[in-house]
């Protein structure tokens, strides 16, 4: 709820082909603001927080799930892969089974970001459905597939690399862990943000031959290099706090846990 309006920011950003109408964070708001009022930029939120929830479950649960059958798997080889190296195979695993899980909610969450109506759920769903099919839902899913997936384990990997350093200060991990999160959601983000835009590009593309590739082609050719990083101050602001958040609340009740 507190992410949302950068959520719509984003959004917005990422997807203006042409024109100067959205100009930066704060201008983007203002504009949202006075030509649909200042509910519109929670327009997706409830689609949204489906989503996280679906994800975030996906995820954790996925990673300790994966780290199981990964951990079995070196030991019946007598095979020993390093602590980074494991984070990101497992990372990646988990955002491939947490993006198909939650996809259709994080492309609902898009089409609503990107109207300039408020319109019911119930509604849009029907309207994509009838028009587009059940893989309407899933649009986009193959480039969400590749830039979560390396997310995910980009993100696992520079924290695990990260924390090995804070480790060694035993009396300022509390502080220096929040701060590994928060390093590792600003790189992983940073290599792959052009693929989240392609995939927003796409998720409000209602024609049936387009790929990640052509689309990605597509917006180098018209917009250059740079419009492939579209709304990535509005993305950073939002989602390396929450990646810093994230990953230390695992960490905390994973020990709290354990301790009992």
């Amino acid at each position: 709820m507190c992410t949302a309006p950068l959520d719509v920011v984003k959004i917005r950003l990422q997807l203006q082909v042409s024109g100067n109408k959205y100009q930066g964070i704060l201008h983007t708001v203002k504009v949202i603001a006075k030509e649909e009022g200042m509910l519109a930029l929670w327009k997706g939120n409830v689609p949204a927080a489906v989503m996280y929830i679906l994800y975030g479950a996906a995820q954790f649960s996925s990673y300790s799930m994966y780290n199981n059958i990964l951990s079995d798997l070196q030991t019946q080889y007598n095979y020993h892969i390093g602590p980074a190296s494991h984070s990101f195979i497992l990372g990646s695993l988990a955002g491939c089974t947490s993006t198909i899980i939650s996809y259709p909610f994080d492309l609902l969450r898009t089409r609503f970001a990107n109207e300039p109506k408020f319109s019911k759920l119930s509604t849009t769903v029907s309207n994509i459905f009838k028009e587009e099919g059940a893989l309407g839902f899933f649009k986009g899913v193959n480039a969400g597939m590749v830039s979560i997936s390396l997310y995910t384990g980009l993100m696992f990997w520079s924290y695990e690399i990260s924390r090995m350093v804070s480790q060694s200060s035993q009396k300022y991990q509390p502080i220096l862990e929040p701060l590994c999160g928060l390093s590792a959601g600003v790189f992983a983000k940073s290599v792959v943000f052009p693929l989240d835009l392609i995939r927003k590009r796409l998720q409000v593309n209602k024609a049936k031959n387009q790929n990640f590739i052509k689309a990605g082609l597509k917006v180098v050719k018209v917009e250059g290099v740079k419009g492939l990083y579209k709304g990535f101050l509005a993305s950073i602001i939002k989602s390396a706090p929450t990646t810093a958040i994230s990953i230390w609340t695992y960490e905390h009740f994973l020990r709290v846990y354990k301790s009992d």
